[in-house]
């Protein structure tokens, strides 16, 4: 779902000319829940993987590095020498090349990449906050809750006009612009048994917390949009009304997980394509902008392209579809850790085996 919703928010930027119609605003503002899903992913699988074990962070990093770092140079690369301008000789690409993967420059998406690799290298002192957590989840939760109101707050309407340059620089790029959302994900891992049983239990409340999220963050998305008149501003990711909408999103998606998870264990083999496109969403996230790109190319060459939602629908089918035909023939050669991320695809019987007793651990683990 949040993979789905990835290129639905970038499509309707392309497509349905985002940021400029009020409706794709709307649309934009409560699809922005997408980077900070994917945060609290990371912070619940790696916590999940790693709390309570004597890590050899050498090998932890060695290994986390290589399925992040190698992808983020060769897609990188890619989208300099493909999409800005070609290849413009040695030393202007260097230059470039080496500006860009500071601060995930070659294309706007590789920022997560950035993210992640950072996150990675504080992993032991994060852990170390989870085991605080694990006494008192629910003040650490709200603490980085706190810092996360109070840092969308500077970057929506403060930043700059204080200090320039003083903190988030590079505003979006810096892994403590997610702080709250790597802290859920790494509570919910530290006390799964707990959260799992109150997801399954609490679905209405959840539901009806999740609508009031929205409610807020379509209520300052009108406002900043007629009074502010800055659009770009009213459907920001970086914003205080962001974050009950993200948090509350992420809340809703893993009790509606919970639940497909039971589902899918009652009656087996009929969610291929779920799991389909899980396994590829990372090779799908770096592949899909390009392909948006070439498809926007193609359909002005031809005089077709025109803001629509229409075309936004119809373009985020293809660029899904097309994605993971791309993944699944990348994901067959030797190449594929290099450039996605994961191994060949194979399937073993002891995964089968590991998969049918204990999903949740099985998708950790290979995660």
């Amino acid at each position: 779902m949040t993979i789905v919703s990835v290129v639905a928010v970038h499509s309707t930027w392309y497509m349905a000319n985002g940021g400029h119609w009020v409706s794709s605003g709307v649309l934009l503002a409560i699809l922005h829940y997408t980077r900070e899903s994917f945060m609290a992913l990371t912070g619940f699988v790696l916590t999940y993987s790693l709390f309570g074990k004597s890590n050899r962070w050498t090998s932890v990093w060695s290994k986390r590095y290589k399925l992040v770092l190698f992808p983020y140079l060769i897609w990188s690369a890619a989208y300099i020498l493909l999409l800005k301008g070609g290849y413009p000789g040695f030393v202007p690409f260097i230059e470039t090349y080496g500006r860009d993967l500071l601060d995930g420059g070659a294309w706007f998406h590789l920022y997560y990449l950035l993210i992640t690799m950072q996150f990675y290298l504080i992993l032991p002192l994060f852990l170390w906050l989870m085991k605080l957590a694990r006494k008192h989840p629910v003040w650490v939760v709200l603490a980085a809750v706190a810092f996360q109101m109070a840092l969308m707050a500077y970057d929506q309407y403060a930043r700059g006009a204080i200090v320039s340059g003083f903190i988030n620089h590079y505003a979006g790029d810096e892994v403590w612009t997610y702080t709250a959302y790597f802290v859920l994900g790494g509570v919910a891992a530290v006390h799964w048994q707990s959260v799992r049983q109150w997801l399954q239990t609490h679905l209405a409340t959840i539901v009806w917390w999740s609508l009031a999220a929205a409610g807020i963050m379509w209520v300052q998305f009108f406002l900043q949009t007629y009074w502010g008149h800055d659009m770009l501003m009213a459907d920001s990711v970086i914003q205080p009304a962001m974050v009950p909408w993200a948090l509350m999103s992420i809340v809703l998606l893993a009790a509606i997980g919970v639940r497909y998870e039971n589902v899918r264990i009652r009656i087996p083999g009929r969610w291929s394509l779920v799991k389909l496109i899980a396994d590829l969403s990372f090779g799908i996230y770096l592949v899909h902008p390009m392909l948006l790109q070439y498809w926007t190319d193609l359909l002005a060459h031809f005089g077709l392209y025109h803001p629509s939602f229409y075309l936004d629908g119809i373009t985020v089918a293809l660029l899904v579809s097309s994605s993971m035909v791309l993944m699944l023939l990348i994901g067959i050669t030797p190449f594929s850790p290099w450039i996605i991320g994961r191994a060949a695809r194979k399937k073993s019987s002891s995964s089968s085996v590991a998969e049918k007793s204990s999903p949740a651990a099985s998708r950790a683990q290979q995660l």
